[in-house]
């Protein structure tokens, strides 16, 4: 059953996402979207295919909001180096009027 690619390829998704660890790589991403793709269009969407649709959409959600608190994440990092940069800045500036 071709079905089968497409299941696997949510349950490989679904892994990532249970993994507190895993952070959304954009190249993994495109891969595995490319291969969903492939299968997808290969599908016979037999017995169960609603189920996997399902599925499918519930991952979805779950890598958004993911890739959100990702992105959320890396804004904060961002502005905390710009603070201590400023900061840097300053001390030089501070260090060099005191010479």
């Amino acid at each position: 059953m071709s079905d089968a690619r497409v299941r696997a390829a949510i349950e490989r998704m679904e892994a990532w996402l249970v993994d507190p660890r895993w952070e959304p790589d954009p190249e993994a991403l495109a891969q595995w979207d490319a291969e969903f793709l492939a299968a997808m269009a290969q599908a016979e969407k037999a017995l169960g295919w609603q189920d996997l649709v399902e599925r499918g959409h519930a991952a979805g959600r779950l890598l958004e909001a993911r890739s959100a608190g990702v992105a959320k994440e890396q804004d904060r990092v961002r502005i905390e180096i710009e603070a201590q940069e400023r900061g840097n800045r300053a001390l030089r500036g501070y260090g060099a009027s005191n010479r």
